[in-house]
């Protein structure tokens, strides 16, 4: 074969070939690194920044020439994180053992201070030798999932305190209920005046540990409430002149009630309760004095929205914000003000549960609040509540009572023997024959045989076994006419139309007093003879 027909020598064996494909690939892998979607960086074995990609540079703010030579730590790196956590020593692991962290997620900063979460994959560096040189680190922003994250977390950690908070306060309303029942068989077989004196205290200090417990159950929601439809202007105007009495004159309270429909589907005591709250916290946050503003607009929600913990649905919402120019919160506080028992005031001014009452308020009411504050720039609160449907309400006058107090033959069920033990002091006191069982089944048993001879069951909601609303249940199959209150430590809340439709006459509410039982008794035996009055009228002619 000639030479001019032999076959050309391989491009890959030209020296020129190979630069040229070299410093393509090299263009190729700049440009793919220059362009990509992610924080792609190097850094040496020391902790300094050697490359920057373009994304990088956008992402943090830093131009590569501003930040190349410089130490991750204290450029891009917090020396401290938000949860406290050493980034520094974390930094220095990594340089050191990059092999061991392959995978980290931590916060960064970027040149404008604010902070971010980055997930990011470390591979180490090395040279032809095999000796390390530096870290190359791909880096993808997750702060918005960090922050739902820790809004789940959040939502979680509230319902969590909820339940807690719920049984906590059944179970003291329980203890209560006992303290101030047997304060009253005190009051009623002693004549001694400093012992009367001394038993209307322990009934008042008995009521006071009961407005706590009610707090409580709202915070868990399972507090009591009655929707009506109330004028929130009213409740508004009520509020700051509850307020323009009692806080520092210094304090200037305004109002800027603009809502063209200021009525609401809600409590109004509670409504009320939760607006002092906020104007209480709101003056303990302005001890030189300042101003405090309520407002009201009325705004449209297109679609379901999520606010903070709470969830709301599209439709017409009345919106109120109270906002002061005090002192402010840290973050930190912020993320803590609606949790029960949590207060940044100083020992015996506050059990910290004022806002965890409001929070629960807002649930109960199928709104929503939002909190913005900052130190020494003030603080606002935005509670949205939904508009009424319908008109205001109107209240019907009560009609006379013709209640003989007549004695009844009562029979009481309930888990707590202190509740047996006062009730039958004080019932039989009052001239009330009382028989009393602890289970379900015991007073099954009773009522089968002795069931024409109960003129009312006084039931626990909550008992073992089974529930005030299950042996209700159980009874009205014996007898139909059945009369029965509901007792609980709990409200009923949406149980309470349920509860009502079965049968049962009314709910009352632990701890509560003989006198208060016994005007719901008056007023049910009123409401029937009322009824049997009007079933009797003869129709016009």
């Amino acid at each position: 074969m000639s030479k001019r027909d032999s076959p050309p020598a391989a491009k890959g064996a030209d020296p020129e070939h190979i630069c040229e494909a070299l410093r393509k690939s090299e263009e190729r892998y700049r440009e793919l690194v220059e362009h990509a979607n992610s924080i792609i960086l190097r850094w040496d074995s020391n902790g300094i920044v050697t490359a920057f990609n373009e994304y990088a540079q956008q992402f943090f703010g830093y131009s590569e020439t501003e930040i190349a030579g410089r130490h991750v730590v204290g450029t891009i790196v917090p020396a401290t994180e938000s949860t406290g956590r050493d980034l520094r020593s974390l930094m220095d692991q990594i340089c050191r053992h990059p092999e061991q962290h392959q995978y980290t997620v931590n916060e960064n900063i970027t040149k404008n201070g604010n902070r971010v979460w980055v997930a990011w994959t470390n591979k180490v560096l090395s040279d032809e030798s095999g000796t390390r040189f530096g870290v190359l680190s791909i880096g993808s922003d997750i702060t918005k999932q960090r922050i739902l994250e820790e809004e789940l977390r959040q939502a979680h950690k509230m319902q969590a305190l909820g339940e807690l908070a719920g049984g906590i306060a059944h179970d003291f309303n329980n203890i209560i209920h006992g303290i101030s029942g047997y304060a009253e068989v005190i009051r009623e077989v002693c004549d001694d005046p400093r012992v009367l004196d001394y038993s209307t205290h322990i009934l008042t200090s008995a009521q006071h540990a009961g407005e706590l417990t009610r707090q409580l159950l709202t915070f868990a929601r399972k507090g009591s409430y009655r929707i009506r439809n109330c004028n929130t202007h009213e409740i508004i105007r009520d509020v700051c002149a509850i307020l323009e009495r009692t806080i520092d004159r210094r304090i200037t309270i305004s109002q800027d009630l603009n809502a063209g429909r200021p009525h609401v589907a809600g409590d109004s005591a509670q409504l009320k309760s939760a607006l002092l709250n906020l104007g209480i916290n709101a003056k303990d946050a302005m001890p030189e004095g300042g101003r405090l503003r309520f407002s009201t607009c009325n705004l449209v929600v297109e679609r379901t929205t999520v606010i903070g913990d709470f969830e709301i649905e599209a439709g017409q919402y009345l919106l109120v914000n109270i906002s002061d120019s005090g002192t402010g919160m840290t973050a930190e506080v912020q993320r803590r003000i609606f949790e029960p028992f949590f207060t940044t005031k100083a020992y015996g001014r506050g059990a910290g549960l004022g806002l965890a009452a409001v929070y629960g308020t807002l649930h109960l009411h199928k709104g929503a609040i939002h909190c913005q504050s900052h130190q020494g720039e003030g603080t606002s609160f935005d509670l949205y509540v939904p508009v009424s449907k319908g008109g205001t309400a109107k209240t019907r006058p009560r009609s006379p009572s013709h209640y003989d107090r007549r004695k009844l033959k009562i029979m009481l069920v309930d888990d707590e023997p202190i509740v047996h033990s006062y009730s039958k002091t004080l019932f039989e006191m009052h001239g009330h024959q009382l028989v009393c069982f602890g289970s379900a089944e015991e007073a099954l048993n009773h009522y089968r045989e002795h069931c024409q001879n109960i003129d009312l069951v006084i039931l626990d909601m909550i008992m073992p076994g089974m529930d005030g609303q299950q042996l209700f249940s159980r009874l009205k199959d014996l007898n139909p006419n059945i009369k029965a209150i509901l007792s609980t430590g709990y409200s009923l809340d949406s149980q309470l139309q349920e509860v009502l439709a079965d049968g049962i006459l009314d709910c009352i509410q632990k701890p509560f007093t003989y006198e208060q039982l016994q005007e719901r008794v008056e007023r049910l035996y009123t409401s029937e003879l009322s009824n049997f009055t009007r079933e009797k009228e003869p129709e016009p002619c």
